[in-house]
């Protein structure tokens, strides 16, 4: 059940961000880069990264935690079987895995992690400020949750975000979504540049 409310909820975010920010010819001719709004984290080498850091190349952005029991790191392995899967195109896209948890989650966990599934996935974080203040530009959902033993977990949407390589929004690849069906999304994002 909780699987379908937070499908919903990417859905709702992603249509949101389309009747926002569309994806129409004006926008692109008028060069407005409206998904790649200011930011300031660092990267799984703790070096400074902002938004323009991330523009250029079309880009692939998945919000998640590095104590996820499942989402994220079945996320982060099909991100990294689209990669192989791209074979010589996958040095045209960027995969962006942005931690949603980083009270825990430091450069170094972060480093850890994604060198885990592919190192040619980037981890970002930052303080609680930064990330919030991100995710609120982005339409991205999370919430930390408490859980027996003094613990917690973070609740957050699963959806990828597909970007292009001028900051606009361009779609999403969903978890109920095929391979092949995402694959072929990634192939039109890069395609579009």
């Amino acid at each position: 059940m909780r699987a379908v409310l937070w499908t919903l909820v990417a859905v709702a975010a992603a249509g949101t961000l389309y009747l926002t920010y569309g994806t129409g010819r004006q926008q692109a001719e008028a060069g407005e880069a409206f998904y790649a709004k200011p930011f300031s984290l660092v990267n799984q080498d703790g070096a400074a990264v902002s938004e323009a850091s991330f523009l250029g190349k079309p880009s692939a952005w998945f919000y998640g935690f590095t104590h996820c029991p499942d989402v994220c790191p079945t996320a982060l392995a099909e991100m990294s079987g689209i990669l192989e899967a791209l074979g010589p195109d996958a040095e045209k896209l960027q995969v962006v895995f942005v931690s949603v948890d980083p009270e825990r989650d430091t450069p170094e966990v972060m480093k850890d992690y994604v060198d885990y599934f592919d190192a040619r996935i980037t981890g970002l974080t930052g303080n609680l400020d930064q990330v919030s203040a991100m995710a609120k530009d982005r339409y991205i959902f999370f919430e930390k949750v408490p859980v027996e033993g003094g613990d917690y977990t973070m609740e957050h949407q699963a959806s990828i975000q597909l970007v292009t390589s001028d900051g606009r929004f361009f779609g999403t690849l969903a978890t109920e979504e095929g391979i092949d069906v995402r694959l072929a999304k990634v192939r039109r994002l890069i395609d579009q540049g």
